[in-house]
């Protein structure tokens, strides 16, 4: 079972999580993803590859019929900093086009090209 890391899953995973408005928040499941991506398979190795980054916390992990679940919590302090990098949809757009172009790029370039294309909108590059 091999799957190509999806940035825009990611990302909108990203999203998801920060926009719960529960307070205290409570805990997402893969469920809650659902409706962005239907292979819970998918959606749960994209789950586990952000908690590899350090971009999301999570307090229990589970195995049911050799499907991972997680019990999310919340965005790390990277995983808002990562965010908020790649939130605006024109940033994100012409960095997507720059690593589809390219063949793809660490989190780590992914975010260094959107802060340097978020600086350019802010009129600060």
């Amino acid at each position: 079972f091999a799957v190509k890391r999806d940035m825009d899953l990611m990302r909108r995973i990203l999203l998801r999580i920060e926009e719960r408005s529960d307070v205290p928040p409570r805990v997402l499941t893969l469920e809650d993803f659902f409706d962005i991506k239907e292979d819970a398979y998918v959606i749960s190795l994209h789950i586990d590859l952000l908690c590899d980054a350090g971009l999301i916390e999570v307090m229990s992990t589970s195995i049911n019929d050799g499907l991972k679940d997680f019990d999310i919590t919340r965005l790390t302090l990277a995983g808002y900093e990562y965010l908020d990098a790649v939130r605006n949809i024109k940033v994100w757009s012409r960095v997507k086009k720059t690593i589809d172009f390219v063949g793809g790029a660490t989190l780590d370039i992914i975010k260094q090209m959107a802060v340097k294309e978020l600086s350019k909108e802010l009129g600060l590059g």
